[in-house]
């Protein structure tokens, strides 16, 4: 299950000034004007369980807990990250240009931002940094091995062809803002938090039908 795709091995290295070989070019397109879907409470304790002492684990805990898009997870550095006072910022991330693998800043100015995370995370990121207390980027291995968006293809095959589950890492995102809406996050909140420039996005996510909404909606029927 360890297994790490388009990552470099060896001692830790300065994000800020290397360049990596990337393996292939992955063809990620993502468009967040198309309709939200979000997973369900029961695929979302599947991949609990899933990602656990995985190479994705870090990863799938940034897509929960922060709604990342997949290239500012993979570019996250441990400079960006202020456990104790539960803020991350996001000022750059993970991207492919001619064949490599770069840092570079977000597209959009809300893009750059301060995400607060919840008291799950921060104890999670307390022992990941005991672990790797010597690495620039968030997302590598104890060894040394560093993660790129290439490293989530195998388990998004696995989890389609073994546990029927439809995973793309940018689901997550949409759960993370499903899930903050349904519980009445301010609007202008929850804009900040995903990094919208257009908060005509956001506002999807508090129109979106979900499971848990679908529930609550059947359970104010019953009451009429």
């Amino acid at each position: 299950m360890l297994t790490v795709f388009g990552a470099l091995a060896g001692k830790p290295i300065d994000y800020d000034e290397a360049l990596f070989k990337a393996v292939c070019k992955p063809k990620i397109k993502i468009d967040e004007e198309l309709d939200i879907v979000s997973f369900s409470e029961s695929e979302m304790e599947q991949l609990d369980h899933y990602s656990k002492g995985t190479n994705a684990e870090t990863a799938y805990m940034l897509g929960k807990y922060c709604g990342l898009r997949i290239n500012e997870c993979y570019g996250l550095k441990w400079s960006n990250v202020d456990i104790e006072n539960g803020i991350i910022t996001i000022d750059r991330q993970m991207q492919y240009q001619n064949g490599l693998i770069k840092p570079v800043s977000p597209k959009t100015r809300n893009a750059k931002r301060n995400l607060y995370i919840c008291s799950n995370l921060k104890t999670y990121f307390e022992a990941l940094r005991r672990q790797v207390s010597s690495l620039d980027l968030v997302n590598s291995l104890p060894n040394g091995k560093i993660q790129t968006v290439n490293s989530m293809k195998y388990h998004s095959r696995t989890l389609q062809h073994e546990h029927n589950i439809m995973f793309k890492y940018h689901y997550l995102r949409h759960t993370y803002g499903t899930r903050l809406a349904e519980l009445n996050t301010p609007e202008h909140l929850l804009c900040n938090q995903m990094g919208h420039s257009n908060s005509q996005v956001t506002h999807k996510y508090y129109i979106a039908i979900s499971e848990r909404g679908v529930d609550e909606l059947l359970k104010s029927l019953e009451m009429m």
